[in-house]
């Protein structure tokens, strides 16, 4: 029997070894470096034939072999937080592409191999959130789908008030996202790691003194709460992201020994 529908793309990408990469850099927090190193991280790390993709709102000073588009349309209310434009991904006919696709966020860290992502069968592959996983939320850095297959997701984010996005998803993308999705599938968690849960010791006074291992496992690493990788290899949090409401006080940035082992993999 004749695969159709996703089944079809993602057979074809087998076949073809090709896939879409894309990525997404808004407003001031990162600048082009970040999608440089992105890209070089990727293509050093897989064996497939790669169509590369930022989408942005500024282009300067990425690396000619990124192709740049324009940031996909979406409206929603900037009360919400500063992460729902993911949301636009899922729209049909997304930049002229179509297929497999491969999102990553621009601040993780691949260490080995990335060709399990692109092989393994599935329709929309996601991290799972490591707090509460009983919850079954993902964790959105990686997000693995076929251009437009996904799209209703944004007919039921419009459809949805604000409030009810903020009072039952906590105001969260990758949360709406995860099950406003039918058909979900989490990445195996040996494949990513939490930088703060696989390479720190969990007591943070013991953190200060002792220096970031590099995880036994993993394929990529993901840095969440505020730490980057660009402030792993100071050994300190970044202030500008947090994520939380609230007051957090720290009075010191200093969280642990540098990560220089992250110097080998973050680059271009």
């Amino acid at each position: 029997m004749t695969a159709t529908g996703w089944e079809a793309e993602f057979e074809a990408a087998q076949t073809n070894k090709s896939v879409n990469v894309v990525c997404m850099k808004w407003g001031e927090r990162y600048d082009a470096y970040w999608v440089n190193r992105l890209y070089g991280m990727v293509m050093r790390n897989t064996s497939w034939n790669v169509r590369f993709v930022c989408f942005t709102d500024n282009d300067e000073g990425i690396r000619d072999e990124v192709e740049c588009q324009p940031l996909p349309d979406l409206t929603f209310d900037k009360e919400l937080g500063k992460y729902w434009p993911k949301l636009g991904l899922m729209s049909k006919g997304l930049g002229g592409l179509e297929g497999m696709t491969l999102f990553l966020d621009l601040d993780i860290v691949i260490i080995d191999s990335i060709d399990d992502f692109l092989t393994v069968p599935g329709r929309f592959h996601i991290i799972r959130e490591w707090k509460d996983p009983e919850l079954g939320y993902g964790n959105s850095s990686i997000v693995r789908y076929f251009i437009g297959h996904e799209s209703y997701v944004l007919d039921r984010f419009y459809a949805t008030p604000p409030e009810v996005i903020a009072s039952k998803y906590d105001s969260k993308e990758q949360n709406f996202l995860t099950k406003a999705v039918d058909d979900v599938t989490f990445w195996p968690s040996e494949w990513v790691v939490p930088f703060s849960n696989a390479c720190l010791p969990s007591n943070r006074i013991v953190r200060f003194f002792v220096k970031p291992k590099k995880p036994d496992d993993g394929k990529i690493i993901v840095f969440y709460g505020s730490i980057t990788p660009d402030s792993a290899l100071r050994g300190e949090h970044q202030r500008n992201k947090r994520v939380g409401r609230g007051l957090h006080i720290r009075p010191t940035r200093r969280r642990f020994p540098p990560a220089h082992w992250i110097r080998e993999y973050w680059r271009e």
